[in-house]
């Protein structure tokens, strides 16, 4: 059985407990239990099946509901991947009760629930982050180190594509319905914009954006267009279409070498899987087996040994800079500069889940707000709400929440 039980070489082991096991949990338990700050302690989820996959891997105890892992003596942390629409319940039952919080992308789906957690968080003297792993990964921080030294000029633009499959891979009832934050913005802006913001300094000044709805089969946004300005002048292309149509990976995997790079999908795959799946009951079962411990969450996650950084090199990513631009490229970042081209290595097997633990674990023992706090996770969300303010009324929206990048101490 996995356990990462013990005493930490850099200060006493912190008890995390889950709450939800999903896709999001399935890829983070991993992360708690391979250091050896925490150890892995308890579990919640409606389904007792998904609790015996986690008892047999897992040395820690089960329940049937939030509120009982939020109430035991034996948890110091919880993270929380509940679908969306359970975030603000659920975040405020863990801080009342006592206990730091880490909750998956986006906290919530407006900003009197960002402020109220928020609120909760500070009258507890209690630590809450949200868990932008992506925004922590290698190459982001790099290029926010790039950003922050000068060594090419201001930064003048980030463009960012990205092209797949999202709106047809199996989904959930709350993820094709809109008011329970289901659809591209809600599910994959949240990594796009805060990557946007950590990158950019964080003080977007205005969006101006389009999200698009135009399958009456799938009833939520599959894709957006936003452009966004920074206060200091600096600006962002980003587009993500979760259509099925093109995919941008074909500008990322090793462009050069044709069929030969890894994983390369099939043209439409998800599109064609769920035709085939033929009804509602048999896509979320699909689903499900992508939870924690099912057999197609084995299968995703071989896929995705082929893929070098997987999320981030979704699509095509350049940032523009007075003396050069840099893209992110399989093996790191490459610079294109006044006269030379060099590349900068970067670790290719880690997403940023290992920093964002590492991070989450010393603010809870040094009593401060980790980077990815309550108000920066705020910022973000009146990003993901300005898409759709934008969207509808068809003009520049202004911005009055941001909150500065706060970096890390190496």
């Amino acid at each position: 059985m996995a356990s990462n039980r013990g005493a930490s070489p850099e200060g006493p082991t912190i008890r995390v407990g889950i709450i939800g096991l999903g896709g999001g949990a399935s890829a983070m338990i991993p992360k708690f239990a391979a250091n050896p700050s925490y150890h892995v302690a308890a579990a919640a989820d409606i389904d007792q099946g998904q609790l015996d996959a986690f008892s047999s891997q897992y040395e820690g105890k089960t329940f049937l509901t939030a509120e009982g892992l939020c109430n035991s003596s034996d948890v110091d942390v919880i993270y929380i991947a509940t679908p969306n629409q359970f975030h603000t319940e659920h975040v405020l039952m863990a801080l009342n009760g006592g206990k730091h919080v880490l909750v998956e992308k986006p906290m919530t789906l407006n900003l009197e629930d960002a402020d109220a957690m928020i609120e909760a968080a500070d009258r507890n003297h209690l630590q809450l982050g949200v868990n932008v792993k992506h925004s922590f990964a290698p190459r982001v921080r790099k290029l926010r180190d790039i950003v922050n030294s000068g060594e090419l000029g201001k930064l003048r633009m980030l463009n960012w594509w990205y092209y797949n499959d999202w709106l047809y891979s199996p989904r959930t009832v709350e993820e094709l319905t809109p008011e329970l934050g289901g659809g591209v913005p809600w599910r994959q802006g949240p990594h796009m914009f805060d990557i946007l913001r950590t990158i950019g300094g964080g003080m977007v000044r205005s969006v101006r954006a389009m999200t698009g709805t135009w399958d009456e089969t799938r009833p939520v946004a599959g894709c957006y267009a936003g452009f966004l300005e920074f206060e200091d002048g600096a600006v962002s292309n980003a587009v993500y279409s979760g259509n099925d149509h093109f995919s941008s990976r074909e500008f990322t995997h090793r462009v050069d070498e044709g069929d030969a790079w890894p994983d390369r999908p099939e043209h439409a795959r998800a599109r064609k899987a769920l035709m085939e799946a033929g009804d509602k009951d048999t896509e979320i079962a699909m689903k499900r087996s992508r939870r924690f411990g099912g057999s197609g969450r084995a299968e995703q996650q071989a896929r995705a040994q082929g893929r070098p950084s997987g999320w981030l090199l979704g699509g095509p990513f350049v940032a523009s800079f007075d003396q050069g631009d840099v893209r992110l490229t399989t093996d790191g970042l490459t610079v294109y500069g006044q006269t030379e081209k060099y590349d900068i290595p970067m670790p290719t097997d880690l997403d940023g889940r290992e920093a964002i633990v590492d991070e989450f674990y010393h603010a809870v023992l040094e009593g401060r707000s980790p980077v990815n706090d309550g108000r920066w996770g705020k910022a973000t969300v009146e990003v993901l709400l300005s898409l759709f303010q934008s969207s509808r009324e068809r003009k520049e929206v202004f911005l009055s929440h941001q909150r500065p990048t706060v970096d890390l101490v190496s």
